[in-house]
């Protein structure tokens, strides 16, 4: 049986989707402004309920650029390889409205015909929302 190839800028069907999908997320690019006039680094939506695993990776006590004691918690994201995104971006996780800003984004190693799904390496953003200011 033939695979059937996919079509760029269009998620693929079969064995290139995400199977291990947790989660629906929605990726915000660029900049907004409020009706106050003021910039939001939160952006505008970009794409909406792409599938996601989402994980907390690790929580530590305390961060290493300040001497102010607080968790820090680190959160890893898989996503399909048609996904386009970059560590400009802001994630929210559509089931519980938590906003994520890109850390780092790696492509996972393995062979096959289809492209490997993206790893994103994320930290979670408070007191954020579309209309916020950032």
């Amino acid at each position: 049986m033939a695979r059937s190839r996919p079509v760029p800028g269009r998620p693929p069907s079969g064995s290139g989707v995400l199977k291990i999908q947790n989660r629906l997320i929605t990726i915000m690019r660029g900049t907004a402004v409020n009706e106050y006039g003021d910039e939001t680094d939160v952006g505008t939506v970009y794409r909406q309920h792409v599938p996601a695993a989402l994980v907390e990776k690790s929580s530590q006590t305390g961060d290493p650029a300040s001497p102010v004691r607080r968790t820090v918690r680190t959160w890893e994201c898989i996503l399909p390889a048609w996904c386009d995104v970059t560590t400009d971006d802001t994630l929210m996780d559509e089931t519980t409205g938590s906003y994520f800003m890109v850390e780092s984004i790696e492509q996972q190693p393995g062979p096959g015909y289809y492209p490997a799904p993206l790893i994103l390496t994320l930290r979670m953003r408070s007191g954020i929302s579309v209309a916020s200011d950032g």
